[in-house]
């Protein structure tokens, strides 16, 4: 099986922190982890009712 050529003329080239920033414009006010989000939330009522 022959592999084709890519076309890496119309690709545009950005640099790594211009990636970076995007990638983290695109994920901002996103939780990625909802589950260990809330059972840190239940961890921490646990730990503020035992302390009282």
């Amino acid at each position: 099986m022959k592999t084709k050529k890519k076309n890496t003329d119309k690709l545009v080239k950005i640099s790594e922190s211009a990636l970076l920033s995007l990638v983290a414009y695109r994920l901002k006010d996103r939780v990625l982890f909802p589950e260990k989000v809330e059972s840190s939330r239940e961890f921490l009522k646990a730990v503020t009712k035992s302390t009282l």
